[in-house]
């Protein structure tokens, strides 16, 4: 590998990256890559970023579907308020009707009265 020309404005590796290129990388004898201060990937930290990243996906599936029941609630609440909303302001609307039908009883009652006490006198 070394040996291998060099491209235009390629910065040639250290004689360490092309040894550990070449040396097995499940070899437990590595230790000239630990020497130089060079890691290889081990199958125990990959397996233990693996499973942590599994256990942070079941996280966020478990934080998602929480988040989605909560949802499927504060929509069932809004419906129900939205019922209320609309009886109350159907009762509204009767209480006012009412309310204008008593004003003119009233007003006719008054009307009826105040012409009474004119006959008389």
């Amino acid at each position: 590998m070394r040996a291998q020309a060099v491209a235009a404005g390629q910065v040639p590796l250290p004689s360490a990256q092309v040894v550990s290129k070449v040396l097995p990388q499940n070899s437990s004898n590595n230790t000239f890559l630990k020497n130089a201060g060079l890691s290889t990937p081990s199958s125990k930290s990959s397996l233990a970023r693996e499973v942590a990243q599994h256990r942070e996906l079941n996280a966020q599936k478990q934080s998602s579907a929480v988040l989605h029941d909560h949802l499927e609630e504060l929509k069932k609440k809004t419906v129900v308020a939205e019922e209320v909303l609309e009886r109350t302001a159907s009762l509204f609307d009767e209480l006012k009707k009412q309310e204008q039908e008593s004003h003119l009883m009233l007003q006719k009652f008054r009307h009826v009265i105040t012409s009474g006490i004119s006959c008389q006198s």
